[in-house]
């Protein structure tokens, strides 16, 4: 049996590993079959490097490298301090000029209505609201930014901030009832 037959045995095992790794902004970037198949060509480029002589030994030995290419996607996808959380498609982009994201596929038509009906009144409650109150909404509960973060990006101090989420706030509240 060669070395890389040998190794299709662990394909399962490295499968499930990298399935617990990556985590969801990673996930909607990277498909866990790559990591694995990715995982496997470099267990085949660094052979030479594997001393030990069991199973158990060679599955250790894959689990690092593993764990060292699901490292290597995270330092790229974060480098420059890339907010992948901020990312979306553009399918999803175009549904709406506030950033809310609804869901595409529905289980049936009442469901289909529901969230229809979430949508409009979504959209009547933040016209309600004053540019800057919309804004800091958004900013605040569909980016989930900090009040410092909020602050800066809108040249107010995080208690100005807060108060404009408060009127906000306020403003929907009357809305509900």
């Amino acid at each position: 049996m060669d070395q890389q037959d040998d190794l299709q045995r662990f394909r399962p095992l490295l499968k499930a590993l990298a399935d617990d790794l990556l985590y969801c902004d990673l996930r909607k970037k990277v498909d866990p079959s790559d990591v694995v198949q990715q995982t496997m060509v470099e267990a085949i480029k660094s052979r030479s490097q594997f001393r030990g002589d069991s199973d158990a030994a060679k599955a250790g030995w894959l689990k690092a490298i593993l764990r060292n290419v699901v490292h290597g996607l995270l330092r790229r996808y974060h480098r420059d301090r890339r907010n992948m959380s901020l990312e979306q498609s553009l399918d999803n982009s175009m549904h709406s000029s506030l950033g809310i994201q609804l869901a595409d596929t529905v289980e049936s038509p009442s469901f289909r209505e529901r969230m229809e009906e979430d949508k409009r009144w979504i959209q009547e409650t933040m016209a309600l609201l004053n540019e800057q109150q919309r804004r800091a909404m958004v900013m605040r509960y569909w980016q989930d930014m900090s009040l410092e973060e909020i602050g800066k990006a809108m040249n107010k101090k995080p208690e100005a901030v807060a108060s404009l989420l408060y009127r906000a706030m306020k403003i929907i509240r009357s809305k509900s009832v």
